[in-house]
């Protein structure tokens, strides 16, 4: 079990997937246990479908400077 803010700090600009073990007062997750980390979104979708636990998925990466925007696009189907 790992702080999540430590997970990001060490797979930085990755993908992370990470199954919730204790979350805060607020419901955030705070710590956690990494099931996976890429640098492909798609793979972290993929394994995260198969799994039923509370997960977390964030991106370790720059956060976009004010101004910017940010757009996925995605091929799953709802």
């Amino acid at each position: 079990m790992e702080r999540i803010e430590d997970l990001v700090k060490e797979y930085k600009d990755e993908w992370l997937l990470i199954k919730v073990i204790e979350i805060d007062e607020l419901d955030r997750p705070i710590k956690g246990e990494l099931i996976l980390h890429s640098k492909n979104r798609d793979e972290i979708y993929e394994e995260q479908k198969k799994m039923k636990n509370d997960l977390y998925i964030t991106y370790a990466g720059e956060i976009p400077q004010k101004g910017y925007a940010v757009a996925f696009n995605g091929t799953d189907k709802i």
